[in-house]
């Protein structure tokens, strides 16, 4: 009987670390989720209101950024990278509207801006959910219950 309870105390210990460290990880992830979903309805949103001026307005500044945002087959989040490049595109394009269409103009750069904010913190929210599965114990828990990098 001698080591029994012992090795009964290391599982336990192990048991209860595993279990905090999986829930100090899910609001993580579950932080940077909300972010992609806010950043997926801004996406579609500004898909919306370009497309449709498209229709209405052939050859207007923003159809090359119509033509782009057709080939993507989701708003949800693909990469920095992209998202920084389309939202380049879209600002330069709608600068390019004339006076008469400065709602429109307004509210694709709104749009943007906040597109832009939402990059920033979701860039915080991953920086923060990597650094924190990477570290030495919780690193082996992470990847016991499937959580991997961003």
């Amino acid at each position: 009987m001698g080591f029994l309870p012992i090795f009964i105390a290391l599982f336990g210990l192990i048991l209860l670390y595993s279990l905090f460290t999986y829930n100090q990880i899910k609001p993580k992830k579950a932080a940077w989720n909300l972010v992609i979903d806010e950043m997926a309805k801004l996406s579609r949103n500004r898909k919306d209101i370009i497309l449709n001026h498209d229709r209405q307005h052939e050859n207007s500044p923003l159809s090359e950024v119509a033509k782009e945002l057709m080939k993507t087959s989701t708003d949800r989040f693909q990469s920095f990278r992209k998202e920084n490049e389309l939202i380049a595109k879209t600002n330069e394009a709608a600068t390019s509207l004339g006076t008469e269409h400065q709602g429109l103009k307004d509210e694709i750069m709104s749009l943007n801006k906040s597109q832009e904010a939402n990059l920033q913190k979701l860039e915080s929210k991953t920086g923060q959910y990597n650094a924190f599965i990477q570290k030495s114990p919780t690193k082996v828990i992470a990847s016991v219950f499937g959580f991997r990098p961003f």
